[in-house]
């Protein structure tokens, strides 16, 4: 594994690029590192990925020196861990709500002396400039992790005070849909409540020197870059698409 070049933009000031990729798709996995892009991230929650594929991923992404991410199925130990030893360098934790549960993610995340990882996959023994020395393997992999617990309900908001003291997680995501449900608007994300109440949670973030997520990135939903061809390509032809979204 190369450095987590997601974190090298952000220190430079500058904003990471890159693909998200809901199915298996070695296709887009190249042509995300053919064109020299930052990242690519998958879906292991609402998507379909199978540990296997995401081994096959990595691989293809690491001989270009491209930093992988997995949003995974829920912030359990095995669901991080099985992901890490796959190559995932960035991981995306769904419905954070409690600073129990951001301790326990950061304890499964990393090694000594941050957390207690359990130490490791072949590949990523493996993976590292020198990995004879496994303080250094530590160390390179908890210098180029990168954790990213979704704020996706009222509860995480009601909590974020406590959540922001967590040491190991600077960055968040979000969860609009969830969090609309979470206060009584269920398909409806745009309600002002439900505005509102996120970008209190989006400035308390900042405030406390951590960052939401889209503040260091910016991703192309490979899924949806494919739609929109489709739908314009029917409309231009004066036929009308199939799957309305």
């Amino acid at each position: 594994m190369g450095p987590n070049r997601i974190l090298e933009r952000h220190r430079k000031g500058e904003k990471a690029l890159g693909f998200h990729i809901p199915l298996f798709s070695e296709f887009y996995v190249e042509i995300a590192c053919k064109l020299g892009l930052d990242y690519a991230s998958f879906d292991c929650q609402h998507g379909a990925h199978t540990l296997p594929e995401l081994d096959t991923l990595c691989r293809i992404a690491e001989g270009y020196g491209v930093t992988c991410g997995a949003r995974i199925v829920d912030h359990s130990e095995a669901a991080i861990l099985t992901a890490l030893d796959r190559g995932i360098q960035v991981i995306t934790v769904p419905n954070l709500k409690t600073a129990e549960e951001a301790e326990q993610i950061v304890s499964y995340a990393f090694f000594g002396p941050i957390g207690l990882r359990s130490a490791t996959s072949h590949r990523i023994h493996q993976g590292i400039p020198d990995p004879r020395d496994m303080r250094d393997v530590f160390k390179f992999n908890n210098d180029n992790i990168l954790i990213v617990p979704q704020l996706e309900s009222i509860t995480a908001f009601n909590n974020l005070d406590e959540i922001l003291e967590v040491d190991g997680i600077d960055y968040f995501g979000g969860g609009p849909q969830d969090v609309a449900q979470s206060m009584g608007h269920p398909g409806e994300p745009n309600h002002p409540d439900c505005l509102e109440a996120y970008e209190a949670a989006c400035e308390k973030v900042r405030a406390a020197g951590k960052y939401m997520f889209g503040d260091v990135l910016v991703t192309v939903d490979a899924f949806k870059t494919v739609y929109d061809a489709g739908v314009d390509l029917m409309e231009e032809h004066g036929r009308k698409a199939g799957l309305l979204l």
